[in-house]
């Protein structure tokens, strides 16, 4: 993992320029069905896993995203919380509707394009194990404490996110806040 982007100046730029380029993907984007913005924001060659299967370029993904839209004419994403922000790494969870239910995404950024993504679809309940609990982390990342970025893009301090697992429709994300070293918030998400 790379480290904190923060420059001299203790600004965290990039995390707040790539929290800001990811609510575009979902609020204006995916909301409005602007594929062609889709396109804009992610990567050609734009890995995605996203419900078991992977796709490796921007159409593969904007058609998966279309799949979506069969059964699911009306879905959209009404909210990013929490997000984490670290390096190229952003982590959301995205509220959703209809239904109401939370799913989350892990992306990351190369100037200002999405380069890869992981989406998980299921929330875990709190008596549901994690499956992948053991297992070494694949990415994990941890939101700094800096006003600025919790102004600018409402990336507040004491998140960290991890994703486990090294197969694909095989890992899970946690999203924990800590206060005083303590967790006093967790949120569990399976990829299927």
């Amino acid at each position: 993992m790379e480290s904190l982007s923060a420059q001299a100046d203790g600004t965290y730029e990039l995390e707040k320029d790539n929290c800001i380029h990811f609510h575009m993907v979902d609020f204006v984007a995916w909301n409005n069905r602007k594929f062609d913005m889709q396109a804009y924001y992610h990567a050609p060659a734009v890995y995605v896993e996203m419900g078991g299967v992977a796709t490796a370029d921007v159409d593969e993904h904007i058609d998966a995203m279309k799949g979506i839209l069969v059964d699911n004419p009306e879905a959209r994403i009404l909210q990013h919380y929490p997000q984490v922000a670290q390096g190229e790494w952003t982590a959301v969870v995205g509220h959703y509707v209809p239904g109401d239910f939370r799913l989350c995404t892990f992306a990351r950024h190369h100037e200002g394009r999405i380069v890869e993504e992981y989406l998980f679809m299921r929330e875990l309940t709190e008596e549901e194990p994690d499956p992948y609990e053991d297992e070494k982390p694949f990415v994990t990342i941890t939101s700094p404490d800096d006003k600025l970025l919790q102004v600018a893009a409402d990336v507040r301090p004491g998140w960290s996110a991890v994703i486990r697992g090294d197969e694909l429709g095989k890992r899970s994300a946690t999203f924990t806040r800590r206060e005083s070293g303590e967790v006093v918030e967790q949120l569990r998400f399976a990829a299927i």
